[in-house]
C-alpha cells in the first residue's frame, strides 16, 4: 500500500484556508454588531480623512489601498499579518466609502434646500 506523502504546499494552502475561516467568522461577528461600525477611533477617523481625500480628487485612483497602506508599519509583518492587513483595510475601505457617498448625498440634499 502506497501512503500520500503531504508536501509543503498542502499545509500552506490548508493554514490559508483556515485563516479564511476565521476571518469571516470575525466579520460575521462585527457585522451582527451594527453599532459597532457607526463608533469610529482616532486611528479609523485619520484613515476616513484619508479616505475622504481620496475619493475627493478629481482623478481615477486605480489602486486605493495601495494608497491607504501605511508602508512603515506593513514592512514590519510577517506574511500571513500582511494579508490579515489588507483583507481589514479594504473592508475598512468600502465601509468608509459607503460612509463618505451616504454624507455627500445628505450634503447635497441640504444644500439643495
Amino acid at each position: 500500500m502506497k501512503r500520500k506523502v503531504k508536501g509543503k504546499l498542502y499545509f500552506l494552502a490548508k493554514d490559508a484556508k483556515s485563516r479564511m475561516k476565521n476571518y469571516n467568522k470575525e466579520k460575521s461577528i462585527f457585522e451582527q454588531i451594527p453599532y459597532a461600525k457607526a463608533c469610529f477611533g482616532v486611528h479609523e477617523q485619520e484613515l476616513y480623512e484619508r479616505v475622504c481625500r481620496l475619493l475627493s480628487r478629481d482623478e481615477i485612483v486605480i489602486n486605493p489601498i495601495q494608497e491607504l497602506v501605511d508602508h512603515k508599519y506593513y514592512s514590519t509583518l510577517s506574511l500571513e499579518a500582511k494579508q490579515k492587513y489588507i483583507f481589514d483595510l479594504s473592508e475598512k475601505y468600502k465601509e468608509m466609502k459607503l460612509r463618505f457617498e451616504r454624507e455627500r448625498v445628505e450634503l447635497a440634499k441640504v444644500s439643495n434646500i
